[in-house]
């Protein structure tokens, strides 16, 4: 069965822009090379609805395209429409997140890549322990984090 795939129009896309210039600066100069699309129903991961995906995209887009993209964030259309403004705009800052461009120290030369969240909890396991894995935040900055998450 095929799904219909889309690309976003411009107030999606204009969002990710402003996301990338308020938040994201390492990605300032592929923000045009990021193809953002929408699949028309929601694609379901360890039984929970994935609501976007950020990838790596393939050079064969970049060839049939005909520009030359990194990264494509895909949303499932049928979620995003159930999303109000402020979760939308959080679900793209997340897929945002996911995108890695560093300079290669030896060829000089750009690397893309997806990276992984930094935090991972069940939500059961972050109820009973709160955020107990060690980092580099202070006990203030945890308790704050853990304030606002148990805030609603």
């Amino acid at each position: 069965m095929a799904v219909d795939i889309w690309k976003a129009s411009k107030d999606v896309t204009d969002v990710v822009t402003t996301l990338i210039s308020s938040y994201h600066p390492d990605l300032a100069l592929v923000s045009d090379e990021i193809a953002v699309l929408f699949r028309e129903k929601a694609s379901k991961s360890g039984g929970r609805v994935v609501l976007g995906k950020t990838k790596k995209a393939p050079n064969l887009l970049s060839i049939l395209g005909g520009k030359e993209y990194k990264f494509i964030i895909e949303l499932a259309a049928d979620e995003w429409q159930t999303l109000d403004g402020k979760q939308q705009t959080a679900l793209l800052d997340h897929l945002l997140c996911q995108c890695g461009v560093e300079e290669d120290e030896k060829s000089g030369g750009m690397k893309y890549s997806i990276k992984s969240p930094d935090l991972f909890f069940f939500s059961e396991e972050l109820e009973r322990h709160g955020n107990w894995r060690p980092s580099e935040m202070t006990e203030e900055e945890k308790q704050e984090q853990e304030d606002l998450l148990f805030e609603s």
